[in-house]
């Protein structure tokens, strides 16, 4: 599973180029692991590798000092809240992906517990209902009514809501 590619608007252009740097030190730091693990110890290869090292820290200091400008909304990265989770995720080493998945797989359990529920309570309300008519024949106009206005149906809710919003600035 992979971090999709944002698209291009001018809101994620800081997102955008705060990628392209990270992508950038990470390619370097590759570069600089390889340098390492390859140094003969003759001047030319520590020389090849104290370039290296001194463009890393460019790099990084280019990095901090675009992320942390205040006067460059294209790169003030501070708009862009992070959750706690993920970066706890990322500290330990985790693919933050795998949060974001865990996330979505916890909000489906929790629609599909509360799709039952109120499955079950419209259940209950029927059934309870046709018990009171059955049993009080002068109250089935109320829970008709009732039964009416507790239905699935958006738009009677909408304008219910709106009915009583109004009731109560009059």
């Amino acid at each position: 599973m992979t971090t999709g590619a944002l698209p291009s608007t001018p809101a994620n252009e800081p997102l955008i180029k705060s990628a392209d740097n990270v992508a950038n030190l990470i390619e370097s730091f590759i570069e600089l692991g390889v340098l390492v693990h390859d140094n003969q110890g003759t001047p030319q290869s520590n020389q090849a590798l104290m370039n290296k090292l001194n463009q890393l820290i460019s790099q990084l200091s280019q990095t901090s000092i675009t992320a942390n400008d205040p006067n460059d909304a294209n790169t003030n990265l501070k708009q862009f809240l992070i959750p706690i989770d993920v970066i706890s995720y990322i500290e330990d080493g985790r693919n933050p992906d795998i949060y974001t998945r865990e996330f979505i797989e916890v909000n489906a359990k929790s629609n599909a517990r509360l799709k039952g529920k109120m499955l079950g309570f419209k259940k209950l309300r029927d059934v309870f209902g046709d018990k009171l008519k059955q049993e009080f024949p002068q109250l089935e106009k109320g829970v008709d009514d009732i039964i009416n206005r507790t239905n699935d149906n958006s738009s009677h809710i909408a304008s219910v809501i709106t009915d009583t919003a109004n009731n109560n600035n009059s």
